[in-house]
């Protein structure tokens, strides 16, 4: 998990702490950090037998996962500050590290028929394939 440690590093030493990074990357959808957990996905996804097809479509799904955790990160702090909430704020380190694992479970979740989330390969692939033929014409 080299990727991990690399980045966790990078955020220690450009943020100030747990709450400013979490108010930095909710209301900044082209932060750093999104790419780093991009990375991660990428890395932890290919080690699985199962997840192997979706490292290599990573950032054909990480916006998905993205936007959802963008609107759950402030209800997300909100919890933590109140001591109901897995996501530990005390540590900026343990803040960076459970962000991009749960960035990793929100990639998961979107192909999970069990999760709110939940987006069917086979359609998605068939929308792509017909405007592909269709020359991109969305009439």
């Amino acid at each position: 998990m080299k990727t991990k440690q690399l980045y966790v590093t990078l955020f220690e030493k450009k943020e100030k702490n747990s709450i400013a990074l979490i108010n930095n990357i909710s209301n900044d959808s082209e932060h750093h950090f999104w790419g780093a957990c991009r990375d991660f996905a990428r890395e932890i996804l290919i080690k699985s037998n199962n997840w192997r097809w979706l490292s290599y479509r990573v950032d054909d799904f990480a916006i998905l996962a993205q936007k959802n955790m963008q609107k759950k990160l402030q209800k997300w702090l909100f919890k933590a500050m109140l001591k109901c909430s897995k996501m530990p704020i005390d540590n900026l380190k343990s803040t960076i590290l459970w962000l991009m694992d749960r960035f990793v479970a929100e990639l998961k979740n979107l192909f999970d028929f069990r999760s709110k989330n939940f987006l069917d390969i086979s359609k998605i692939d068939s929308m792509i394939l017909y405007y592909s033929i269709d020359g991109g014409n969305y009439a």
